[in-house]
Parts: C-alpha cells; structure tokens; sequence
C-alpha cells in the first residue's frame, strides 16, 4: 500500500501552491472550499457543506463584510455561483469513504485557512521565485494550511485507489478558521465527530526540521478570545461632562483591573488586550469604546478562570462610569490531551516514515490550537485522539517569509497519515 505515495507529489504540490496564491482567511475561504468539494466529488466522496458540517449557533469571529467579499472576490477567480450557494454562507467541507466492511470510524482534520500577513518581497523565497505568492495584499499563507488543505486531498486521492483493501469508515474533514481558534467549535457542534473512534491531526514545520516528525505531548494553552463592546452617553466635554458617560475611560479602567488580576498558583494565566478603539472627536465625551482581548491558561479550569476574572473586572469598571457593556466570543480553544495509545501508533508510523533517530516527542507550550475542541469530544465519547508535527526548514511560522518548500516536506506528513490510516482501517481485527 505504500509503493505508490511518490505519485500524489505532485498533486499536492499543485493543489498547494493554487490554495497559496489565493489565501483566504477565517471563515472567508469560498474559493478554497469549491476547489477542495469539487475535487472530492470527482473522486466520488460523499461531500458535506454549510450547515451540514458547521453549527451557526457556535460560530465566532466571522464578518458578514468580509463573508460577502469573500464570495465576489471567489466569483472574480471563477468560482461558479451554485458552488458558493452550496457553502449557505459557511466555508470548510468534509468527505466521507463508507467502505461497506466493518471497521472504526477514523477522521483526519486538515485547516485550511490564512493569516492577515503581507508576504515577503525577498527575490529568494520560493513563491516568489516560482510564481505563486499571494495575490492577495495583505493576506498569506504563513502558517503551512494551505499545505494541510493539499495534504488532505492526496489523502482522499490515496483512500480511494486504495478502497478494497480499507475497513470501516473514514471522514476528512477540511476545517476553516483556525486561526483565532474559531472554527473548530462549530465544526464540531454539527456532530460531525460523535460516532468517530480515532482522530488524527497534523500541523507542517513549527518546531521539529525537515526530516523529524514530533508526536505531540500534553500542551498548549487553553484560551478564550472575545471582544468587549462599551456604550456610555454623549456630551460636550466642558459644557456640560456631567451629563455624559464615557466608556473610554470604563475600558481603560477595566484595563488596569484586569492588569491587576492576581495569577494562580496552580499554573500560567495570562490577560492580554490587544486593540482598544474608542470615541467619537476630541470635544465629546465617549460614547464607544471596543477591547479585543483574550485568556489564556496551563488548564481548561485556569483558562476559565482568567475569564471570569476579565468578566469581573469589565463588570466593576463599567458599574463605576454607568456604562452598559456586552462580551462576545470570538475564539475558542482547550489544553492539548491526547490518548496515548494513539500517539504511540503515530510514533510507530513516524519510525517507519523517517526512521528512528527522525521522531520526538514535544509539548508546545506557548500557543493554542483548535484542533483540541475536537480531540475533547472525541475523547470524552470514548474515542482517542491524537497530533504530530512533520518539519521543514523554514523560517518561523506566522512570518512573511514562511515558506516550507513543499515537494520535499508534504510527502513526509502524507507518508505518516497513511501508514495510520494503514493500521487503523487496513485490517479487520484492529
């Protein structure tokens, strides 16, 4: 079953350096989507979109601007209309391979979205040199999604040359808006993943080099991103200031509250705002004020801790000015835990891709990731999850010169999911 996995290089290749020229960020990626659907149907997959796969009541962080933009712009490129019709306005897809044979269910979650990074103009990075950097100002593949999105569509190439000889079910799901941890909640609050017994997921370069693949440890932070929205009442600011209530001055005092917020004993809790916009002109006292800020902590409990004290702290603040507020959610995501014997097969298959000396083990501990809303529930339905990392040699992700030269990176991530996919669904005792 591996002597063929040379043959899909290419393909990824293409289909990655498509996806790369045009990035689409969270809950934007109507181009993405129609090319990975229409692909997935050619191979004759059950293909799920819309509301299918996402759960509007669980969607955070999306524009509705930016969303209908996003749907011209796709339009623009030669997206047919029914294609983007057929999304209901949300982005990401999954395919699923019934085999008739008994067997688990197994999925594998491949994110396809951008970031908001301008990519480098260096005459020697690779997209550059061979002319497929983004088109899009401003917008960039500088996380490696787009070689996930790739990886996921040789994957579901290889499934279905190999179909005879596979058990059981297999679903791939292709998530939009991880980054800001926004996606995977509504993905999997369609119950997408509630009959699925193992999950597996993948990130490219990161922390282990070309060559090494890293199975993940227990990590990353637990986080809540959200956004404050202050109203107060207008006023001239010396005629007559009593009359006004300024959130300007509500959002800077929950500011210094949150700063004071004691840490935990049990672990990192960490408050950040990022974005304060407010006021209206410099003579009328503030009206409106906006925080983007975000939680994180070393446990879910942590995490949530962090929040509750953000919340008391805007709560106190506004009380004092008399100013109304609001908290919306915009990202979510929980600490890394994944099933052992799992991540031990995962390791298994990382010796027979590179060899021993090639694999590690590695908690990240300063990010977060999405994907872990989805191992929660799995894993709390009794399935097991799990997640490595394959390297490259690049430069650090989220950069504008990011890139992990694919030809010689994606086949090493593939090679790995489809000697798991080989082990879980290859044999009708495992």
């Amino acid at each position: 079953m591996f002597e063929d996995l040379k043959n899909y290089t290419e393909e990824m290749v293409s289909f990655r350096r498509s996806f790369h020229k045009y990035p689409e960020t969270g809950w934007t990626e109507f181009r993405t989507t129609a090319i990975i659907a229409e692909r997935l149907n050619e191979l004759g997959y059950e293909v799920l979109l819309g509301k299918a796969i996402i759960n509007p009541d669980f969607v955070m962080g999306r524009s509705k601007t930016e969303v209908e933009a996003a749907q011209c712009k796709a339009v623009e490129l030669g997206i047919s209309k029914e294609a983007i019709g057929a999304c209901q306005g949300y982005t990401g897809c999954a395919a699923i391979l019934e085999t008739g044979r008994p067997g688990p269910v197994t999925a594998l979650r491949f994110d396809i979205d951008a970031l908001y990074v301008t990519e480098t103009e260096n005459v020697d990075h690779i997209p550059n040199k061979e002319g497929f950097r983004s088109e899009f100002q401003g917008k960039m593949h500088a996380c490696g999604h787009d070689c996930h999105a790739a990886t996921g569509l040789a994957m579901a190439h290889w499934l279905k040359v190999h179909e005879a000889e596979l058990n059981g079910t297999v679903k791939l799901l292709f998530q939009p808006a991880e980054e800001g941890t926004r996606g995977a909640l509504a993905m999997t609050e369609s119950g997408i993943l509630d009959d699925v017994n193992y999950l597996v997921g993948a990130h490219i370069a990161c922390t282990p080099r070309l060559g090494q693949v890293f199975i993940s440890e227990p990590g990353y932070n637990a986080t809540i991103k959200f956004d404050v929205h202050l109203e107060g009442r207008a006023a001239h600011s010396v005629a007559n200031p009593q009359d006004g209530r300024n959130a300007l001055m509500a959002a800077a005092h929950a500011l210094v509250l949150c700063g004071s917020m004691p840490k935990h004993g049990d672990g990192l809790t960490s408050i950040s705002c990022g974005k304060l916009t407010a006021g209206e002109m410099r003579n009328v006292i503030p009206v409106k004020a906006k925080m983007e800020m975000e939680v994180r902590g070393a446990s879910n409990e942590l995490c949530q801790y962090a929040f509750s004290e953000a919340e008391r702290s805007v709560k106190f603040a506004c009380a004092a000015f008399d100013v109304t507020y609001r908290i919306e959610k915009v990202g979510q995501a929980y600490t890394m835990n994944p099933s052992p014997e799992l991540a031990d097969l995962l390791e298994v298959c990382a010796c027979e891709t590179v060899g021993e000396k090639g694999v590690g083990r590695y908690s990240e501990k300063g990010g977060s990731e999405d994907f872990t809303v989805m191992m929660d529930r799995v894993q709390k339905l009794g399935g097991k999850a799990a997640h490595f990392y394959y390297g490259a040699d690049s430069t650090c992700n989220h950069r504008s010169d990011f890139d992990p030269d694919d030809v010689r990176s994606m086949p090493i991530g593939f090679e790995v999911l489809v000697r798991v996919l080989t082990r879980l669904n290859g044999e009708k005792d495992c």
